[in-house]
C-alpha cells in the first residue's frame, strides 16, 4: 500500500474518530458514518489492514459472515450489533450477480442465501451512528455500483502487487527484526548491509507479478539468512512463474539489467 495514501487514510480515520467530529455532524444533520472498500489481488493485505486499523483506533470488531444466512437473519443480526467497525469480507464470493446480470436479486450459488437488496438494506443500517464500515473484495469488477456508490462507500482504497519499494521493505522488516541469537550465530549483519541487499533483492523481483504474502513467505523460510534470501531469489522467480516464454523473456531481459519501473506484466498475463 502506498504510504501516503496510508497516512492519509489513518490521518482521517483519526480526524473521523474525534468527538470535536462527532458533534460537527450532528450539528450539521449529516450521517456520522464512514464506509470503505479495499480491494485487489488475493494476498495483497486488504484484510490485515482493515484488523490494523481498528486496533490502532482501540475499536471493538465485528467480522460479518454471509455464509449460510438469509436476509432476515443477517438484518437481526445487524441490528444488534453495537457501534464498532464492522468488516464485510470477500463481498465478490458471497453469490451476488451485478444488476446487469439480470440475476442480482437472487443468490447464485450455495455460499450465501443474502439477495442484494437484503444485503442492501442492511449495510444502510450498519453504517450508522459512528459505525466505520469497511468491504474487502478480489474482485471489485463483479461487485453491483449499487453497493459500492457514494454514501455507502466513501473511500476506495487499491491494495497492488508487491512494487519494488514494497518488496524491499519486506525484507528490511524480516532482517531487521532478526532474533539476536539468529544474527550471531548465522552470519554478521548490520543496518548499511541489510539496506544493501534490501535494494538488490528487489531489483531481483519482477514488480507486479507477485502478492506481498508470496514475497514475505519466501523470506520468512530464509529468516535466518539475507544473504540465503538475495542469492535465492532468482532461481525462486523462475520456478514461481512456471517458465513459459513470455516469464523467460521478461525476467531475462531483467537479469541482463535492461529494466524499466514502468514495465507492468500483469500476474493473469503470467500465471
Amino acid at each position: 500500500m502506498d504510504e501516503q495514501v496510508e497516512a492519509d487514510l489513518l490521518k482521517y480515520m483519526e480526524e473521523f474518530s474525534d468527538e470535536a467530529t462527532q458533534r460537527w455532524y450532528a450539528a450539521c444533520g449529516f450521517p456520522y458514518q464512514r464506509g470503505y472498500l479495499v480491494h485487489g489481488p488475493p494476498g495483497t493485505g486488504e484484510s490485515s489492514f482493515s484488523l490494523s486499523i481498528a486496533d490502532q483506533f482501540d475499536m471493538d470488531i465485528s467480522t460479518l459472515n454471509l455464509s449460510g444466512v438469509g436476509d432476515a437473519a443477517l438484518m437481526k443480526l445487524c441490528a444488534n450489533l453495537p457501534p464498532r467497525f464492522v468488516i464485510l469480507e470477500d463481498l465478490d464470493t458471497a453469490g451476488l450477480g451485478r444488476r446487469d446480470d439480470g440475476h442480482a436479486d437472487q443468490p447464485t450459488n450455495q455460499i450465501s442465501r443474502v439477495t442484494l437488496s437484503g444485503l442492501l438494506n442492511v449495510l444502510d443500517g450498519v453504517s450508522s451512528k459512528g459505525r466505520v464500515l469497511i468491504m474487502s473484495t478480489n474482485h471489485v469488477e463483479h461487485l453491483d455500483k449499487a453497493l459500492i456508490r457514494p454514501g455507502r462507500i466513501d473511500k476506495k482504497v487499491y491494495f497492488e502487487l508487491a512494487s519494488r519499494d514494497i518488496t524491499a521493505q519486506l525484507f528490511r522488516t524480516v532482517f531487521t527484526q532478526m532474533p539476536d541469537s539468529n544474527k550471531h550465530s548465522m552470519e554478521e549483519v548490520n543496518g548499511e548491509m541489510i539496506e544493501r541487499l534490501a535494494i538488490e533483492f528487489a531489483a531481483k523481483v519482477p514488480e507486479m507479478v507477485f502478492s506481498p504474502a508470496e514475497v514475505l513467505s519466501f523470506l520468512l523460510e530464509r529468516k535466518k539468512s539475507p544473504a540465503a534470501a538475495v542469492s535465492d531469489v532468482q532461481d525462486w522467480v523462475v520456478k514461481a512463474t512456471g517458465g513459459t516464454k513470455l516469464k523467460r523473456e521478461f525476467l531475462g531481459k531483467r537479469w541482463r539489467g535492461i529494466w524499466s519501473s514502468t514495465v507492468y506484466v500483469p500476474s493473469e498475463t503470467l500465471l
